[in-house]
């Protein structure tokens, strides 16, 4: 059985770093889902909370899967490592890559994050398609 997820994508990387890895990330994503998911376009956003200051870009993936949230997050959390991560980049406010699944079937994982501006901007264009 097949449900719907959304997946927030983030990067605060230099304006091209930031783009590339997206794209590297949504490559990845349709690669792990096997081509059922659709993208956003890239967008600016400005960060918030520990990220204020920052320029960032983002884009936001919707799809289907049979996998667990589990798997989807361990695979995401993987990924983001694989992509430089880590605990002290994260310490000096350095996103290369965020990969959040944000929700599941009728499942919320991160409510607060789906009210955020720089999701709700790749949701409206992805209903409008």
């Amino acid at each position: 059985m097949f449900t719907t997820f959304i997946i927030s994508l983030g990067s605060n990387l230099s304006f091209d770093e930031a783009h590339s890895n997206i794209t590297k990330a949504e490559t990845f994503l349709s690669d792990f889902f096997e081509g059922q998911i659709s993208f956003s376009a890239h967008y600016e956003t400005e960060g918030i909370g520990s990220g204020v200051g920052k320029m960032y870009v983002n884009s936001v993936a919707k799809g289907q899967t049979s996998l667990a949230a589990d798997d989807i997050r361990q695979a995401l959390k993987e990924y983001e490592r694989n992509m430089g991560r880590t605990p002290e980049a994260k310490a000096q406010g350095i996103v290369p890559i965020d990969l959040d699944l944000l929700t599941i079937g009728n499942i919320i994982l991160k409510p607060k994050d789906l009210q955020q501006e720089y999701v709700l901007r790749g949701l409206r264009e992805l209903e409008s398609i």
